[in-house]
């Protein structure tokens, strides 16, 4: 795993130059980020922040954690701040120094990365693609966690959207209790999964001893250029993992923008009603399309299997590629295979012109055939 080239999306410089494009003019689904754009109060607290790089950010960050914590209803003790949630997942793993990991797969890849990176040991868990989406069996889940140290889980999943139900989480959580197992729970999506908040562990962080939660700013407010994201557990697991952190991780610019983009609902709310409009809108559309199969989105995303059209998700993204439409091919993806590909939602026209996209594509292919 570790040996392989590290792909993730949104990597539009290297597209702008493999195909001769403008990065301007790139349309990018392959990145799961908020179609909207950074909120306006973001930009003027960035503007107004420009003067303090002049010095060292708050190691502490201080003004963005008493954010998140008036935000959750929790204790600002109890959260940890981040150089985005991949920081956090390297802390964890150097806290733990697991000799044994579940995960479930296909599954965000850095995971796997970051336990490679100290030597521990794998163990999958492989997710079943029934009917319209992919499921696991949360009994043979808790039975592979023992003799595991630590154990990552995805809420809702990254590329599948299964989505994880709190008792379901519950019961995975007691079995990781009785075998002296970290849970970590990535809820960066879970913003965007209607009534999200039922599905959220944060209210029980102090109910358990082996729980972790990530969230992210990056996808909801579209920051991934600036890398801010949290932990939150209790506290003696904060503690361990910021006496492992960089002091100054967090640039100053990411923690003032956090703390704006916290202060704005109206966007929050303008953009899950858009995501959860356009989303539908892109599963029907798609279901149409011949030899496409989409799975039923529960985030932002949506997976899509092209093995019935009989052309490869590598192939498409390459010819939608070449017109300045980017896809996420899910070949990378452990346990994927080759005949998946990940679209983010975007706004109505944008979606039209994606949906356009692939059906001439369909039927070039078609018609080569």
């Amino acid at each position: 795993m570790h040996e392989k080239e590290r792909i993730h999306g949104g990597n539009v410089y290297e597209v702008a130059e493999q195909y001769g494009l403008n990065i301007e003019d790139i349309l990018d689904f392959s990145a799961s980020v908020s179609p909207l754009g950074v909120p306006e109060v973001v930009l003027e607290a960035l503007k107004n922040s420009l003067g303090t790089v002049v010095h060292y950010p708050d190691p502490n960050c201080l003004a963005f954690r008493q954010a998140v914590a008036a935000e959750l209803g929790i204790s600002s003790e109890n959260i940890l701040a981040g150089n985005g949630a991949a920081e956090l997942i390297y802390l964890i793993v150097q806290m733990v120094l697991p000799r044994c990991t579940v995960i479930p797969i296909p599954t965000f890849s850095e995971y796997e990365y970051a336990v490679s990176s100290v030597g521990g040991n794998l163990k999958y868990i492989q997710l079943q693609a029934e009917g319209l989406n992919f499921s696991i069996s949360i009994d043979d889940f808790c039975k592979s966690l023992r003799g595991a140290d630590l154990a990552f889980i995805c809420n809702p999943n990254n590329p599948t959207a299964t989505l994880f139900t709190r008792n379901e989480l519950q019961k995975i959580l007691e079995a990781g209790n009785a075998n002296h197992c970290l849970i970590v729970v990535d809820e960066a999506y879970l913003d965007f999964v209607q009534g999200g908040s039922d599905y959220s562990l944060v209210n029980q962080i102090l109910d358990y001893d082996n729980l972790l939660i990530l969230k992210s700013l990056t996808k909801i407010y579209s920051l991934p250029g600036l890398r801010i994201g949290y932990a939150i557990g209790n506290k003696d697991l904060i503690n361990k993992m910021n006496n492992l952190r960089d002091p100054w991780s967090v640039n100053s610019l990411a923690q003032a923008a956090g703390v704006a983009a916290l202060s704005e609902k109206d966007y929050r709310t303008r953009l899950q009603e858009l995501v959860w409009k356009e989303r539908q809108y892109l599963y029907e559309e798609i279901k149409q399309l011949p030899g496409l199969r989409p799975y039923f989105p529960t985030a932002n995303f949506m997976l899509v299997n092209t093995h019935a059209a009989g052309i490869t998700a590598i192939y498409l993204h390459e010819i939608l590629a070449r017109t300045g439409l980017l896809i996420r091919d899910c070949t990378s993806f452990n346990g994927m295979g080759s005949y998946f590909f990940r679209i983010a939602v975007r706004k109505h026209s944008e979606n039209m012109r994606l949906i356009q996209a692939l059906d001439s594509a369909l039927q070039q292919e078609s018609g080569v055939g």
